[in-house]
C-alpha cells in the first residue's frame, strides 16, 4: 500500500501501457498523452506547488509484465495512483493488483463489462462499452437500411462482449446476422472469414478489431478480390494513418471516435487545441485520437490529487480514491463524472467515414458534418 508522502515530496504516479509487442501503437498513443497531461502541470507549477512525477513502464502487451510494474510501481515505488491500459486482457489483471494495495487505477482505454461489476473500489476509467454498441448499431440500423450484416470480433473481452450487444441489437431491428465470428488478434490470414462474409451476402461488414487487423483485412478484400458494399472498424479506423496506410482503399470506410482534431471535440475546444499544439511540440506529429484518452485520464487523476490535497494529510491512495469518486471535470474528451462502480456517465462515441481522403461524422445527426455514403466506393 503507497504510504503518506511528504509535503516536499514530488507526487509519484505510475503509467502501464504496451511500448513494444502487439498493442505498441495504441499503447504508446495513449503514453503520449498522458505525458502531455503531465508535462502542462509541471510547467504551470505542479498541483499546489508539487511537482508530479510520471514513472512509466513497459507491459509488452503481456498479462505478467503488467502485473509485475503494477506491483513494483506501488509497492517499490509508492505511486498514489496509476494510469493507462488499452486492452482489457491487460487492464483486468493491473485492476486486480491496484484493488488490494488500495491504490486507485483510472484506464485509459477500457471496455469490458465486469470489470465494473465486481464492487471494486478503486478502478475507474473513462471510457465505456454502451456508446460503442449505440454508435454502431445505429448508423447501421438508422442510416444505411441493410438487411444483412456480418460480424467478425477479436477474442478479447471488451471485443467479444461489443459483438454480442451489437448482435442483439442488429436482431431486434430486424437485421440478419448472417457471419458471427471470432479470431484471435493478430490473424495473419482474414480471406476464409472475407470469402464467408461475402458468401453470405452481408452489406456491411462490422470489424470489432484493432487496427493491425483492419489494415490487413482491407487489404486481403483487395488482393482477393472481394467487394464489400460497407465496412465499419469499431476500433482504430479512426486514426489518421488508416488513411495513409490504406490509400484509395480507405475510401468508404466507417470507424467510431469519441475525439478527433478537425473532425469531432465534443468539449472545451479551447484545451482541445491547446494539447494539440503541446502534443506537436513534444512529439513532431499529429496525436492520434487514442491520445486523447491518455490525456483526459491524466486530466482527472491530476485534479483529483488537487482535491486530495486540499483535504487533510496525508495524501494516500484512499484519499485520492475519495477525490476521484467525486470528480465532475470538463474535459475536451467530454465531461468525465462516474458512478458508483468507476463507470464515466458521459462518454459518446461518434461514426466517422473515410470520404476523399478524410475522416467525417456521418452519425448521429446531431454531430454529422456530411451524409454517409452507401454503398462504399
Amino acid at each position: 500500500m503507497a504510504g503518506p508522502a511528504a509535503a516536499a515530496d514530488p507526487i509519484l504516479i505510475g503509467e502501464i501501457d504496451s511500448r513494444t509487442g502487439l498493442l505498441a501503437s495504441q499503447g504508446l498513443a495513449i503514453a503520449e498523452g498522458i505525458r502531455v497531461a503531465i508535462d502542462t502541470v509541471n510547467a504551470a507549477g505542479g498541483v499546489q506547488g508539487r511537482a508530479v512525477r510520471l514513472l512509466e513502464r513497459d507491459d509488452e502487451g503481456k498479462a505478467e509484465r503488467a502485473i509485475a510494474a503494477a506491483e513494483e510501481l506501488i509497492a517499490r515505488q509508492g505511486v498514489v495512483g496509476l494510469l493507462g491500459g488499452y486492452v482489457d486482457s491487460l487492464v483486468g489483471p493491473v485492476s486486480e493488483v491496484a484493488e488490494r494495495a488500495r491504490v486507485p487505477y483510472l484506464a485509459a482505454a477500457s471496455l469490458d463489462e465486469r470489470l465494473t461489476a465486481r464492487g471494486h473500489r478503486y478502478f475507474f476509467r473513462v471510457s465505456s462499452l454502451r456508446p460503442y454498441v449505440t454508435a454502431t448499431v445505429g448508423v447501421i440500423r438508422d442510416l444505411a437500411r441493410v438487411r444483412r450484416v456480418a460480424i467478425l470480433h477479436s477474442t478479447t473481452p471488451g471485443a467479444t462482449q461489443l459483438a454480442a450487444h451489437q448482435r442483439q441489437g442488429f436482431e431486434a431491428a430486424g437485421i440478419q446476422v448472417v457471419v458471427f465470428e471470432p479470431f484471435t488478434p493478430g490473424l495473419s490470414d482474414f480471406v476464409p472469414l472475407l470469402r464467408r462474409v461475402r458468401d453470405g451476402q452481408a452489406e456491411v461488414l462490422v470489424s470489432d478489431a484493432f487496427f493491425a487487423d483492419h489494415l490487413l483485412a482491407v487489404r486481403q478484400l483487395t488482393q482477393a478480390g472481394i467487394r464489400l458494399p460497407g465496412f465499419l472498424g469499431a476500433f482504430g479506423l479512426e486514426f489518421p494513418e488508416a488513411i495513409r496506410e490504406l490509400g484509395a482503399a480507405a475510401e468508404g470506410l466507417l470507424g467510431t471516435t469519441a475525439w478527433q482534431p478537425g473532425v469531432h471535440v465534443p468539449a472545451a475546444p479551447a484545451e482541445s487545441a491547446a494539447f494539440v499544439d503541446a502534443y506537436r511540440a513534444r512529439f513532431r506529429r499529429e496525436p492520434a485520437p487514442l491520445s486523447m484518452h491518455g490525456y483526459a485520464a491524466a486530466r482527472v487523476l491530476v485534479s483529483a490529487l488537487a482535491a486530495a490535497l486540499s483535504g487533510p494529510p496525508p495524501l494516500t491512495g484512499e484519499t485520492v480514491r475519495e477525490a476521484l469518486a467525486r470528480t465532475d471535470l470538463e474535459t475536451p474528451l467530454g465531461r468525465v463524472r462516474f458512478t458508483p462502480q468507476g463507470e464515466p456517465t458521459a462518454y459518446e462515441r461518434v461514426v466517422v467515414q473515410i470520404q476523399r481522403g478524410r475522416h467525417v461524422v456521418v452519425y448521429p445527426k446531431e454531430a454529422a458534418s456530411a451524409p454517409l455514403i452507401h454503398p462504399r466506393p
